[in-house]
């Protein structure tokens, strides 16, 4: 996917994670993401690719990220950082409004709180594919696994229903601002609270775990070398930069995928929608 090389859309790269800027409450592990000339989006899951396979369908355990929770972002231009922080309060169900409140400040940081990670494991996931059948000859899969698409699956997603946001004047000057206000300014579907009276951070809660970051690996069609140059599925790592989702063949082990880019939204589309 096209690579985007603005720092500000990778500030979750350090969490070895790939960026939703609109976070999504139905992201999953094992949905599969299509990508074709740019056009992304969920075309479907992997027991779609992949049929008649003797092996269970991976299980999607779910727990706390304690290695997530509270870790800080890069301070974020204060024009990037507000489209961050809108987009979060929108889909957590509060009022946009609030961006008026950081008209004075130059920059946010973002810490992530609560946070849950759902994923599937990846021997599990080889596991499937290699007991089944890719479904090499379905027209919309064709173009991904042989033409000019690429073909994903969602390994991990994180999840959180809670944001602290510290606000920043200068370079490291954090300012304080009216929780009462902002409150009103959000609505009551979103608390508004204090994180950490030191730092002036405060936090937004919503009522639901929306997904704010990825990680996946890349399937394609490949020969494989145990099997006389049969045609196989072949699990290739991700490069830094490879898959940068933004708006508008060898054997290696599958590994978390690093962006240097963000997607804006990630949903289900008709995957004939991404082109021909």
């Amino acid at each position: 996917m096209g690579v985007c090389n603005d720092r500000a859309v990778n500030y979750l790269k350090t969490l070895n994670l790939n960026t939703i800027l609109h976070p999504e409450e139905n992201i999953a592990p094992l949905a599969l993401i299509g990508e074709f000339r740019g056009a992304h989006g969920i075309i479907g899951t992997l027991d779609q690719l992949v049929e008649n396979s003797s092996a269970p369908l991976p299980a999607v355990t779910s727990g706390a990220a304690a290695n997530i929770s509270g870790q800080r972002t890069s301070k974020l231009p204060i024009s990037f950082g507000l489209n961050v922080l809108g987009s979060i309060i929108g889909a957590l169900g509060g009022n946009l409004g609030v961006k008026a409140a950081y008209e004075d400040t130059r920059r946010l940081e973002f810490t992530f709180l609560n946070v849950q990670r759902d994923r599937a494991n990846l021997i599990a996931i080889g596991d499937y594919v290699q007991a089944g059948d890719v479904r090499w000859e379905h027209i919309i899969l064709q173009k991904y696994l042989f033409g000019r698409g690429n073909l994903y699956v969602v390994t991990e997603v994180a999840k959180s229903d809670e944001i602290g946001v510290t606000a920043f004047r200068g370079l490291n000057a954090s300012v304080s601002l009216d929780v009462p206000t902002i409150q009103q300014m959000v609505g009551g579907n979103v608390s508004v609270g204090v994180e950490s009276q030191a730092s002036h951070t405060l936090t937004y809660k919503g009522q639901k775990h929306l997904g704010f970051g990825f990680a996946a690996i890349e399937l394609a069609a490949g020969e494989r070398a145990d099997d006389d140059g049969d045609l196989g599925l072949v699990f290739r790592p991700v490069r830094a930069g490879t898959v940068a989702m933004a708006a508008g063949g060898g054997g290696s082990a599958p590994m978390a995928m690093e962006s240097d880019g963000a997607m804006t939204e990630l949903k289900p589309v008709d995957p004939e929608s991404l082109g021909e």
